[in-house]
């Protein structure tokens, strides 16, 4: 297992445009569409709701959500590249959207917003400290009775094809090493994942120009009854799941967990 499993604070400096170079090809404007699809679907989304896109990232769906009418709604990320090019983006198509840069850990709303969304696995960065901490400030920002949606990667999906394909490097941690093409360019992906952490740990280098280029991502997954313990100690009751953008339920065959949740009465 890679000695940097545990690092913290990689989330500051990662999301750039050399993160991008490896996604953006994937990204589809109809991908984005199919999954705004779903999001307005299942999170029960209205024309005047107050709308919180948060770790929005470079503003994909946020900009998509604001195409088809939504007009009172807010993205923020930590990422300043990326709200730079969120906000250009905006800019380009012609719609208006607040991009606010900021950290989810402890966000300048209450009771504010009728929904949340963190869609793309954009959860899980912290400890289980920052994670709690990170629902709790949803549940603040949220108003009673607002809806919280959430788009990860399943625990359950990476425990099942770490297991299943990766080489056991030290007791309960998996290996899979694979050279893959990601954006037109092939790049050396190796997912170390640590069965009694849930803690997963992804290298990926690539030869850009005649120079290497590389980064690291650490996340911290959870298995849908933990999400939902988590939930409900941050003030929110675990309403649906889904696996897929399809709205297929989680099993053996699909690796999201979507999970609609809402802030009770009293809330945090």
């Amino acid at each position: 297992m890679s000695e940097e499993m545990n690092q913290s604070d990689w989330w500051k400096t990662l999301f750039d445009q050399k993160y991008l170079d490896t996604y953006l090809g994937g990204l589809t404007p109809e991908r984005t569409g199919r999954e705004v699809d779903f999001v307005v679907k299942a999170a029960q989304l209205k024309p005047d709701d107050r709308i919180l896109d948060l770790a929005c990232g470079h503003g994909r769906h946020t900009i998509e959500l604001a195409k088809r009418g939504f007009k009172n709604i807010v993205g923020l990320d930590y990422s300043a590249p990326f709200i730079d090019k969120a906000k250009a983006d905006a800019k380009e198509t012609g719609v208006e959207v607040e991009f606010v840069q900021g950290d989810m850990r402890n966000l300048p709303y209450n009771g504010e917003f009728d929904a949340v969304l963190t869609i793309f696995t954009t959860f899980g960065y912290f400890d289980d400290v920052g994670n709690q901490q990170t629902l709790e400030q949803i549940s603040k920002a949220l108003k009673p009775g607002g809806r919280f949606l959430i788009d990860v990667v399943s625990a359950e999906a990476i425990d099942r094809r770490q297991k299943h394909k990766g080489k056991e490097t030290e007791p309960g941690v998996y290996l899979i090493e694979e050279t893959v093409e990601m954006n037109g360019r092939m790049v050396l992906d190796q997912d170390w994942y640590d069965s009694k952490k849930l803690q997963t740990h992804t290298h990926r280098e690539w030869e850009e120009d005649g120079q290497k280029r590389e980064y690291d991502f650490y996340l911290k997954v959870y298995t849908v009854p933990q999400y939902k313990e988590m939930l409900k100690n941050a003030g929110m009751e675990f309403k649906e799941l889904w696996g897929d953008f399809q709205g297929n339920p989680q099993g053996p065959d699909n690796h999201r967990t979507i999970i609609l949740a809402e802030k009770t009465t009293l809330g945090i």
